[in-house]
């Protein structure tokens, strides 16, 4: 990129802060400079401040000017709390290796003259490290720009990302710029990850006029590793710890068909065996076993457990509870279920799992509420507000020729997303009378998510009692049990020959488990509340202390708890309903602007106010009360006009 050139000031005239200037009052939302149409840095400074609900602005200095009045409120006080740059010269390519700000030198000073009055920080997510708009105090050394490479922290780095370990983060395709610290008057300047051979990547910098910043000297994108290690942490940097929203990260599991037959994939024939696949007692006992070895082995897994999605229709309500292998019993999977029921969550995965699509008010009752009935009888302390049906059925993506009258058979036509509007009222009828608040939705499915809010779920358009949360798929197929089943069935799509090729060869069971925790990572450090799911087959124990599940869910762990430290949440379903609800809620309410936050950083006071008519969810990063996660604690308030929260920054 090299060096930037900055246009002399015309935009702006110089000018005083307003005479009302209240230079210790901020409102609690981030401002990011953007250069305009294609700007790479824009998807990663917009995706790390949603990932943890911090309400901001796009400015498009291309096209807008900077001006106080972006700023500054009427009243004086600051409307921003923290700058994100896209990168720290904001330039376009004017003409063939000419790289020209898009911000004048007014503009410019106007935003220093705005940081360094009401102490905003600035975080600059790219750049070359040279001296326009302003030096750094480093420099690249010349010859060592790479786009492979790794940065670890130093000791300054781990007070700014917390939840890191140490371990280095891997760099591949950022192009970087390596730079050693360069002495410049008035300048300080803290390195805080650095490559193999000491040279700084990142770092923070105090200028002369008392402004913090800090630099990033390798590119940032939001699917990459290094980048979704670190948004966390200099997010919380930014807003020295306060901020409306939080940023929590999830493993949720979900293990669909529980007490029902399934299909039996053959690997050598590719064809399913004739017949199907129930797990055994001795499965469940493993099962419950790996589930404990999984939370000994990842401290930041300890809360983890599996939620059995279950089908009454396929259970032995009578079978005594027992984890005796030996015990007489009429069913033994029943019998070690009730014994282990409570290392579980359980959920509504209706009956006999019959689509749903064109379902009768009768019928549906019977899927809903006879479920109920035989979860009572089984003692299952199940999640009572959350119901999962046969292929997330009744929801509008359906077969549009389906007239109900196969609804027990497993072949129907391609399915279309006809939309929540063509969902089964019956089927929503019948969950509100069984109780039910949530219903699990396919995130593949475009009707099923809402794309204006990624972290969101989906409060249903016919029934207002009733909200969805979407469910991610993983590529552990339904109807494989071993390493070598669920390779063949991957290969079958992806592999050379396959139906969907991608890759050019055929994967080994470890390099699918590689690929897809990578996946499951990108979903984790998203901070997604959504759920994974598989189905009953991959339970079972194809070697000692082994399932395709628990495989799965090591390989996730494994590469994040190299990483982070910051714990894992795992809810039971009706938790996570009600906590993805109360999130959405916010989320909506913050993009409209009734919820705002104005910080006094003289009383360290946050006055949280609500503009809308009613209650509206809030939450608050950096409050003195509340629950800790990590090292920041977070308050949530029910508000109603306005409240006054002590705050404690970072």
């Amino acid at each position: 990129m090299g060096e930037a050139t900055v246009l002399k000031g015309t935009r702006l005239s110089a000018q005083a802060l307003p005479g009302n200037a209240q230079t210790d009052r901020v409102a609690l939302k981030v401002l990011v400079v953007s250069s305009g149409a294609g700007d790479f840095g824009l998807d990663s400074a917009t995706a790390m401040l949603q990932q943890g609900g911090v309400p901001y602005d796009v400015l498009n200095a291309s096209t807008q000017t900077l001006g106080q009045g972006n700023l500054i409120n009427a009243d004086g006080s600051g409307k921003y709390q923290g700058v994100i740059l896209t990168s720290n010269a904001l330039v376009a390519e004017t003409s063939p290796g000419v790289y020209t700000s898009t911000l004048d030198s007014s503009e410019w000073d106007t935003l220093f003259q705005y940081e360094a009055a009401y102490k905003v920080r600035q975080l600059a997510l790219y750049g070359y490290p040279g001296v326009a708009p302003e030096d750094y105090g480093l420099r690249a050394v010349a010859g060592a720009e790479t786009s492979t490479t790794s940065m670890a922290p130093s000791s300054a780095g781990r007070g700014v990302f917390k939840d890191l370990t140490g371990t280095a983060l891997p760099v591949q395709y950022a192009y970087s710029y390596p730079s050693v610290l360069e002495s410049v008057p008035g300048v300080t300047t803290t390195p805080l990850l650095t490559d193999p051979q000491g040279r700084v990547l990142a770092a923070t910098s105090t200028a002369p006029d008392g402004r913090e910043r800090l630099l990033l000297t390798v590119a940032e994108n939001p699917y990459l590793r290094h980048t979704q290690l670190m948004s966390y942490g200099l997010v919380q940097w930014l807003t020295r710890g306060v901020h409306l929203g939080e940023h929590r990260r999830f493993l949720q599991v979900d293990i669909d068909d529980y007490f029902l037959d399934g299909d039996h994939l053959n690997a050598q024939t590719g064809l399913v065996y004739p017949a199907p696949f129930r797990l055994s007692g001795s499965d469940v006992l493993s099962v419950r076993d790996q589930q404990t070895g999984i939370e000994q082995a990842f401290p930041v897994a300890s809360a983890f457990r599996y939620a059995m999605m279950f089908n009454g229709g396929g259970a032995f309500p009578n079978a005594p509870a027992s984890c005796n292998l030996g015990i007489s019993t009429p069913d033994l999977l029943t019998s070690v279920t009730k014994c282990v029921k409570g290392s579980f969550d359980w959920v509504n995965h209706t009956r006999d799992h019959q689509r749903m699509d064109v379902m009768d008010l009768k019928t549906a009752k019977g899927q809903v509420g006879g479920n109920v009935t035989i979860a009572n009888k089984l003692g299952l302390p199940f999640s009572k507000q959350t119901l999962l049906t046969g292929e997330h059925s009744g929801l509008g993506n359906m077969d549009p020729n389906d007239d109900g009258t196969h609804n027990d058979e497993g072949t129907v036509g391609p399915k279309v997303d006809l939309g929540l509007g063509r969902s089964n009222p019956n089927m929503l009828s019948a969950a509100t009378s069984a109780g039910v608040r949530y219903i699990a939705s396919d995130h593949s499915v475009a009707s099923e998510r809402d794309d204006s809010c990624a972290t969101c779920g989906v409060q249903h358009p016919l029934n207002a009692n009733i909200f969805l949360v979407p469910r991610w798929p993983t590529n552990v197929h339904y109807h494989v049990t071993t390493p070598d089943e669920a390779a063949a069935s991957y290969n079958s799509i992806y592999a050379p020959g396959g139906i969907r090729p991608y890759w050019d060869h055929k994967l080994t069971y470890e390099e699918i488990m590689d690929k897809d925790s990578d996946l499951t990572l990108n979903h984790i450090l998203g901070g997604y509340a959504f759920t994974h799911y598989m189905h009953q087959p991959n339970l079972y124990q194809y070697a000692p202390g082994k399932s395709l599940a628990s495989d799965w869910v090591r390989a996730g762990l494994t590469k994040y708890s190299l990483y982070s430290t910051l714990p894992l949440n795992t809810y039971k379903w009706d938790d996570l309903g009600a906590y993805m609800q109360r999130h959405t809620l916010e989320e909506k309410a913050k993009a409209a602007g009734s919820v705002k936050g104005m910080w006094d950083r003289k009383t360290n006071t946050v006055i949280l106010s609500n503009l809308s008519a009613g209650t509206a969810p809030v939450t608050l990063t950096g409050a003195n009360a509340g629950s800790l996660y990590g090292a920041y604690k977070s308050q949530v308030v029910s508000l109603n006009g306005s409240k006054t929260v002590p705050v404690t920054p970072q």
